[in-house]
């Protein structure tokens, strides 16, 4: 590319486009009028020359060409944000900034109550914009809409079998899952076996956003098939579901122990180790050098591992 022939400013307006595929969706995203965004397009057409969108039935599709620019544009971006937002030094105490944190239910209770009450005492300048983790949690880490994820390394949630280079992960704490039922159970004793688990109700967290349908989830997840009546958006609602039902949720522990003083339960042991798993806080090596971004990504592993 020869840059004293493209204006870099085109590159804010190459990124919407490619990503909304949609002039007026791109106008609205970097805040310019459709005219303009328009006329931006044109220029990039006539420096690459090719059509980048072109019109399939009533929507917009990329061409080859556009398909091949979408992640280098967006990453150049990220890196020049990344770039031009680093502080050579941080002071937590008069830093004005604002971080998105996507985290899982597990750690709503405890973690992050800790960690905002460090925040407020150490950095009253920061903001912290809470996401609940999704299918799509590793895409905006990647893409830069998400600062640091922290989640659970069950990778089959996400349907990869590894995290992408380009992301970086620190493990937490173990995870343990049990089975929770209400309290009087009207077959259930003190044990619960595979037969059991499988012929029983169940109620399962889909999370919000997740389009595969629950059947497919649950064999992604447990490798088994269950009979789901009913689906919650966060495991933190399946304990209140429970009372005076027969249906069973698969928690963590600490999911369970925490709701147990407000919702009459038993945990049981799970007649199998496949949901074993961590806490991980992932973020994307775009950030590593960020003394910002350290700071609060530090403060996080601090806390959850004095859990």
């Amino acid at each position: 590319m020869q840059l004293n022939r493209f204006d870099l400013n085109l590159l804010i307006a190459l990124d919407a486009l490619l990503h909304e595929k949609n002039v007026t969706r791109a106008a609205e995203r970097v805040f310019v009028s459709q005219p303009a965004m328009s006329a931006a397009l044109q220029k990039l057409r006539d420096y690459f020359d090719d059509s980048l969108l072109v019109r399939v039935g009533r929507d917009m599709e990329l061409t080859p060409r556009g398909l091949s620019l979408v992640e280098p544009v967006r990453e150049a971006l990220l890196r020049i944000q990344a770039t031009l937002g680093a502080q050579p030094s941080f002071d937590p105490k008069t830093v004005k900034r604002t971080f998105t944190v996507i985290v899982t239910d597990e750690a709503v209770p405890r973690i992050v109550p800790a960690v905002l009450r460090r925040v407020a005492r150490e950095a009253p300048g920061i903001q912290c914009h809470l996401e609940q983790v999704s299918h799509t949690s590793l895409t905006r880490l990647e893409y830069g809409d998400a600062d640091l994820c922290l989640c659970l390394d069950i990778l089959r949630f996400f349907g990869i079998r590894s995290y992408p280079d380009t992301l970086r992960a620190v493990e937490l704490r173990p995870v343990h899952w049990v089975g929770a039922v209400c309290r009087d159970h009207p077959t259930l004793g003190e044990e619960l076996t595979l037969e059991q688990y499988q012929s029983l109700p169940h109620v399962f967290a889909r999370p919000n956003g997740h389009t595969a349908p629950v059947e497919e989830l649950v064999r992604r997840l447990l490798n088994m098939d269950i009979d789901v009546r009913a689906t919650g958006q966060s495991l933190l609602e399946l304990p209140f579901m429970l009372p005076g039902t027969p249906l069973v949720a698969t928690l963590p522990e600490r999911v369970a122990r925490l709701v147990a003083p407000v919702v009459p339960l038993k945990t049981l042991a799970l007649p199998f180790d496949l949901l074993e798993s961590h806490e991980v806080l992932l973020w994307h090596k775009r950030n590593e050098p960020d003394p910002g971004h350290a700071w609060l990504r530090d403060l996080f592993i601090e806390v959850a591992r004095d859990q």
